[in-house]
């Protein structure tokens, strides 16, 4: 295995369309019942080392991050998709150590033949050297 002669190499892993469940809404007839949304999401990996040993070990394990996240939505109730994508995200960076998330989350049936939802982009703030 040789490290890639590019200056720049950014792999990012990319899950679209992810179905799940939330404890999602501010009406009474949204709270009652688990809402259906939908999640898109990438994150940039940390290095290449995945793409040279093909190793699971090497990566981030995505089943793990929909199992976290779809957890996340059923066990703790957001009345915004601004504050569910917030949470997710923020789970995602720390929990995972990414450095950069962009999640678009969609709640499927808040209106009669309506989608809304929220794109929200989060990286994580570089640590600067002490003086």
């Amino acid at each position: 295995m040789s490290a890639s002669p590019f200056a720049t190499t950014i792999n990012r892993i990319v899950l679209q369309r992810l179905a799940m469940p939330a404890r999602i809404g501010v009406h009474d007839w949204e709270t009652a019942a688990p809402q259906p949304i939908t999640v898109d999401l990438e994150f940039d990996l940390p290095d290449e080392r995945a793409s040279l040993s093909d190793l699971l070990a090497d990566t981030i394990n995505y089943a793990e991050v929909v199992d976290r996240l779809r957890t996340l939505a059923m066990a703790q109730p957001h009345q915004l998709v601004e504050a569910l994508a917030r949470s997710m995200c923020d789970l995602l960076l720390q929990d995972f150590g990414l450095t950069r998330v962009r999640l678009t989350l969609m709640k499927l049936a808040p209106f009669p033949g309506a989608e809304v939802g929220i794109v929200m982009e989060r990286c994580r703030a570089s640590r600067l050297p002490a003086p």
